[in-house]
């Protein structure tokens, strides 16, 4: 990583090297395996960028790999966003150990350049992605200090996974509490493949709400209220923390367990609407976005200089960064009018140590360049630091050229309905059940949708829950879900309903 700085350089170097030798002697394992069953086009493998890499490229440089499974998220809500229309996108992954959040801002995913590995920081350029301790599995205790409930971040894991998985498990979980709640259908989850325990999970929970003088209901409640409000704060920090409105986005929420909760935290948020892309594709919606992914190739350079700027000295660093980029395109046998370029540079405040990436317009600085490259730059920090706190007068220093260099690859194909109906199959419709709403504080019998059987221009107006093989869509009173053009569960949000 030939950045500015030696304790963040030599780290990527360690954990290369550190995780070098069991990542590529697998790569090359899958690779030789791939050939030798008949696959002959280049294998390309996922990176935290957002795009792919070349199998050699990832056998070189596996620390591009890090953190690639939650980055294609963001890839392939990336890809949906467009299909759809929508700019400004929300991602969420919700599973069994973690939560997971990605920004795209005006059709570009936000990036950081700096990550961390327990308590090693290191540079590389990636797709910002926050995580929480918070999923299914998240394991709910009593802080004896406060006698209040805390849910995460330690997990039951798959093994023992939560009480009502029946493999040993004890202490209860998000998973159980949703059982208890009547979210989940113990004798349909993952599409029946696992028959849930509600006695044993409603035993777990009964012994948390003993203890804290609570009804079993409402110790549930307050489980799934806890968990969905620490995602509501991550979000925040990804969003209101650097400078976004929540509501100017809308929200696509997936994995296992993300469309079970996200109704509660989207509407915390403000957020325009949810989206539970392609139905039960959601829960993996992280392997759709590794094969919409394009390949994608970051190179970076330091050349630190402060203004006024050389038009000549920005151009050669440019140049570099292209040949670079060029001749590993040319190594992945892509042709140059397939090959696209965006370059940009990291610009700072003379004097401090902390910069922010401003994306420059064209691939060489010409004429006049100073005034709008300042301008972009004031228009970046103040988004980022607030209005005013840019000091426009003051030196600038360029600290890193950057360039993306990417090539479009062939991406699922997403085909819109031609015609919506509004009448829903009677195959949809599945005997009602009991469920807990926090909004109205009691349980209600309540309409049950295999969400399969749902077509084009359903809609359904809650309380209800949606259910497919894969995960379990949760729809509050006073919401309402459709089923758009392309398949996609949306929820339309609604103010809570207090009684």
């Amino acid at each position: 990583m030939p950045k500015w700085g030696e304790y963040e350089r030599t780290t990527a170097t360690a954990i290369n090297a550190y995780i070098g030798p069991l990542t590529s002697g697998y790569l090359r394992q899958l690779d030789r395996r791939l050939t030798g069953l008949g696959y002959r086009q280049p294998l390309q493998i996922t990176q935290c960028g957002g795009g792919t890499i070349s199998v050699d490229k990832a056998m070189e440089a596996p620390l591009l790999t890090l953190d690639s499974g939650p980055v294609s998220g963001v890839t392939g809500s990336h890809y949906l966003g467009r299909v759809m229309g929508y700019p400004n996108i929300i991602t969420t992954d919700m599973g069994g150990t973690s939560f997971d959040v990605g920004i795209i801002y005006e059709d570009k995913p936000a990036y950081s350049f700096v990550s961390n590995v327990n308590q090693y920081e290191y540079f590389i350029p990636k797709v910002d992605i926050q995580a929480i301790g918070s999923g299914g599995g998240s394991l709910v205790r009593i802080d004896q200090a406060t006698r209040t409930m805390r849910v995460g971040p330690e997990s039951a894991g798959a093994v023992p996974g939560p009480v009502c998985y029946g493999k040993g498990g004890t202490v209860p979980t998000v998973t159980d509490a949703d059982l208890v709640l009547g979210y989940i259908n113990a004798d349909n989850f993952a599409g029946g493949s696992i028959k849930l325990d509600r006695a044993k999970a409603l035993s777990a929970v009964k012994e948390i709400a003993d203890r804290l003088d609570l009804s079993v209901m409402d110790c549930a409640s307050g489980i799934a209220k806890i968990a969905e409000f620490q995602m509501a704060d991550i979000i925040r920090k990804m969003t209101v923390g650097k400078g976004f409105d929540p509501r100017d986005f809308v929200l696509f929420a997936f994995g296992g367990a993300g469309p079970a909760h996200a109704g509660i935290f989207a509407r915390e948020l403000g957020v325009a609407k949810v989206v539970i892309p392609q139905r039960e594709t959601a829960s993996t919606w992280c392997a759709f976005g590794a094969a919409s992914a394009d390949i994608l190739h970051i190179y970076e350079r330091v050349d630190i200089t402060g203004s006024p700027f050389e038009a000549g000295r920005i151009n050669r660093n440019l140049e570099r960064l292209e040949e670079t980029a060029r001749r590993q395109m040319a190594k992945d046998a892509i042709a140059p009018e397939r090959q696209r370029l965006q370059f940009s540079v990291d610009m700072r405040h003379k004097g401090q140590i902390n910069e922010v990436e401003v994306l420059l317009e064209h691939d060489r600085i010409a004429g006049d360049f100073q005034a709008p490259l300042r301008e972009a730059f004031r228009r970046r920090y103040e988004q980022l630091y607030g209005r005013g706190s840019s000091f426009q007068g003051g030196r600038l220093e360029l600290v890193t050229f950057r360039v993306r260099a990417t090539a479009e690859t062939p991406r699922p194909r997403l085909v819109a309905a031609e015609q919506l109906s509004e009448e829903v199959p009677p195959a949809a419709r599945r005997p009602s059940r009991k469920v807990h709403w926090a909004d109205l504080r009691c349980l209600v019998d309540t309409p049950i949708y295999d969400g399969t059987e749902l077509r084009p221009g359903n809609a359904i107006a809650g309380p209800t829950v949606v259910e497919t093989p894969d995960t379990t869509v949760v729809v509050h009173p006073g919401q309402s879900l459709r089923v758009d053009r392309f398949g996609n569960f949306e929820i339309e949000l609604g103010e809570a309903r207090i009684q």
